[in-house]
């Protein structure tokens, strides 16, 4: 469970998103596999952490480390997000896009930033200092390896959901297509 979303999180958030301690991050789609990772990944890194999916998994995304919980459905997220942040957000790291993506770009700040695992941008309407990147995880033997010691030191928990044997993989792609997952779908031999 952890290498293609481990690597996806931590490359959106460093080395496209350029997070820096005492930044403050919103995570789109954040009790998913990936979203659950990037929420442990900005806390370790020192940054604020703002985390966006349905009020039934506010709980959970506190426990991963989420400093505010947001809940999509309450009506415009940039707005929630800013009177949790009245300064508002330095990266944002979409996970889900759509709505909720659009809904949000007015909590970043001037100078903010957008890494997003699913949008290409082309029908976002993005203020002239907003920087937009589209990222694919890519392999990386030190990325991956720093991951791993992340989790050796109890600094970073893969959250599995639920987990399906190789003849049931349509079920688990079922389940991951709901985007109603929390967490990791693993598929098991």
């Amino acid at each position: 469970g952890l290498p293609l979303a481990g690597l996806t999180a931590y490359q959106s958030l460093f080395t496209h998103g350029h997070l820096q301690a005492g930044e403050t991050v919103l995570v789109l789609g954040a009790s998913g596999g990936v979203g659950s990772l990037g929420i442990q990944l900005a806390k370790d890194a020192g940054a604020t952490v703002v985390a966006v999916a349905s009020a039934a998994n506010a709980g959970f995304m506190k426990e991963m480390g989420a400093d505010f919980t947001i809940n999509y459905a309450q009506g415009p997220v940039a707005e929630q997000v800013r009177a949790v942040v009245p300064a508002g957000i330095d990266l944002l790291f979409d996970c889900i896009s759509g709505d909720t993506l659009a809904q949000s770009l007015p909590a970043l700040k001037p100078s903010g930033r957008i890494v997003s695992t699913l949008s290409d941008g082309k029908n976002l309407f993005l203020a002239p200092g907003i920087r937009f990147t589209h990222m694919m995880a890519q392999p990386s033997v030190p990325d991956l390896d720093h991951l791993r010691e992340l989790a050796d030191a109890g600094r970073l928990r893969v959250p599995v959901s639920a987990t399906f044997p190789l003849a049931d993989v349509k079920k688990a792609f079922e389940q991951i297509e709901s985007k109603h997952t929390t967490g990791k779908v693993v598929i098991v031999p």
